[in-house]
């Protein structure tokens, strides 16, 4: 996994770069927020690690850029302030966990295997889909999909809770096909008799969302 560690307390990023590395991460460092945005614009981190007091661009800032760009990656804040306004903004911007200073390695490792294997999959009453194999399960029961109701319902539960537009989902399903007509109105009815509850909502003229309190 590639991690891009932003943190101006250099004692404290060669700590956690060695641990990271110990466990087989490969870590990218650097030191302020300018050059860290310049890394971001050209690169996509599975996972950053973000001081909020640093140099240059801050923290809450480059939170709220990396999420415009990159929504499936996972961002810690770190940092040593307790002040409620940046947790709320943090958490606003799209941040995916928070860590205050000083902190054990442990509770780094912990959190950041907790975000990943969460990432891999999500659990709602009795349904689990595993991103990466794209399957569905009900109770334990693997649930047939054919290839386009895997993407569409990967894109959807990636987004749980999130409108996501038609034009975006065609482009996703389908991908580069030259087609006049794509069938989006019959694949979600497909998928929707997949469940014994309606979670797929139509936000009309916009798009589909995939509802969900778990």
């Amino acid at each position: 996994m590639n991690i891009l560690l932003i943190e101006d307390d250099l004692q404290l990023a060669k700590i956690v770069k060695k641990i990271l590395e110990s466990k087989q991460y490969k870590v990218t460092f650097v030191d302020n927020g300018d050059v860290a945005l310049e890394n971001i614009k050209n690169n996509q981190y599975e996972l950053y690690l973000i001081d909020i007091n640093i140099p240059g661009v801050n923290g809450l800032e480059l939170v709220k850029y990396i999420r415009e760009l990159y929504d499936d990656s996972i961002i810690i804040m770190i940092t040593a302030s307790i002040d409620e306004y940046y947790f709320q903004k943090a958490y606003e911007y799209g941040c995916d966990d928070y860590i205050k200073k000083p902190f054990h390695a442990t509770e780094l490792e912990v959190r950041i295997k907790h975000l990943l294997n969460k990432r891999k999959k999500i659990k709602f009453d009795d349904y689990e889909f595993f991103f990466d194999e794209m399957e569905l399960y009900k109770n334990s029961q693997r649930i047939l999909l054919r290839k386009k109701e895997k993407k569409f319902l990967y894109l959807l539960l990636k987004n749980i809770n999130k409108t996501v537009s038609s034009r975006e989902i065609i482009d996703f399903v389908w991908e580069k096909q030259e087609k006049n007509n794509y069938p989006l109105r019959q694949l979600v009815n497909e998928i929707r008799k997949k469940f014994d509850k309606y979670y797929i909502k139509t936000i009309v003229g916009i798009g589909y969302r995939f509802e969900s309190k778990n």
